[in-house]
């Protein structure tokens, strides 16, 4: 769960463990269990991830897999998938910068699958805006004025999400 860095100073760590039980003294050993205890205080593993992130990561890549997978079966007949914002109270997609942020994010999935396959990264960068954007639910965002936003948040909110409009309603 440790990011790539925490990898590498944990085999360091454990190799220089290794290296140091070597000497056979009591002291030595006890030394060695001490740095490495001091050194493991360094390690911050992720264990816990907010949610919202959670939610943000498994669904770009997932629309991302969907869209290249219609796109290898259907190819310029593919159909669009337009993700829309969820209703207001919900934590995740409901706001703009949330929904952009998974589009965004789906669309870079979708451009890394094609470049591994062989298309251009202009042709599949192209091929996922074409394939990938928002359905803007006007009812949805208007929710959150339940919760005080104003109508200029509002149109902060649409404003975030307008160049990957699909579809309103």
């Amino acid at each position: 769960y440790g990011s790539e860095k925490d990898k590498r100073n944990l085999k360091k760590y454990a190799d220089e463990f290794k290296e140091n039980l070597e000497e056979p003294t009591p002291m030595a050993q006890t030394n060695a269990l001490s740095k490495l205890r001091s050194d493991l205080t360094k390690v911050k593993p992720e264990l816990f991830k907010p949610l919202n992130d959670f939610s943000i990561g498994k669904t770009t890549k997932t629309f991302g897999n969907v869209a290249y997978e219609s796109y290898k079966k259907f190819k310029d007949k593919s159909p669009i998938i337009s993700l829309e914002n969820a209703p207001a109270p919900m934590n995740a997609f409901s706001r703009g910068k949330d929904i952009k942020e998974v589009v965004k994010g789906a669309r870079e999935q979708f451009k890394k699958r094609a470049m591994a396959e062989g298309m251009s990264e202009n042709q599949a960068e192209k091929q996922a805006e074409k394939m990938i954007g928002v359905t803007w639910d006007v009812g949805h965002i208007n929710q959150l004025k339940k919760f005080g936003f104003k109508d200029e948040d509002i149109i902060k909110e649409t404003e975030e999400v307008a160049p990957y409009l699909k579809h309103i309603h």
